[in-house]
């Protein structure tokens, strides 16, 4: 069936985002804001009687937290050396999205709040 980008834009607040190899990212979608009739520029475009299926949607991701991998023993770790960190945007291609679900804060601070309960 798979996902459409429009499947996202009543997304609020910091999501977990599972891709299909075990790779979770957090943060906050980005709303694109490129429309054609906002720019300053003349846009000419073409008539072409072609029909193409375009598979290729992307979503912008600020990040919330380090890039995570989901580990064979189900452990989710963050991965070293770092491949996205905190306050970057990804764009993520919507047909390698597997799961995308709300965002319960990073795993590190989690941890610290824990810690700071025990003291």
């Amino acid at each position: 069936m798979g996902c459409k980008k429009v499947d996202f834009d009543n997304c609020v607040g910091s999501v977990n985002i599972l891709l299909d190899d075990r790779v979770v990212l957090q943060g906050q979608i980005i709303r694109d804001n490129n429309d054609d009739h906002d720019r300053k520029t003349e846009v000419i475009h073409p008539k072409i009687d072609v029909f193409v299926e375009n598979d290729n949607e992307f979503i912008t991701l600020e990040l919330t937290c380090d890039a995570m991998i989901i580990r064979d023993n189900a452990e989710l770790e963050i991965i070293n050396p770092t491949l996205y960190e905190e306050g970057n945007r990804v764009r993520i291609n919507v047909s390698q999205i597997a799961a995308i679900g709300p965002s319960n804060g990073c795993p590190e601070d989690t941890e610290e709040e824990e810690e700071t309960c025990v003291k």
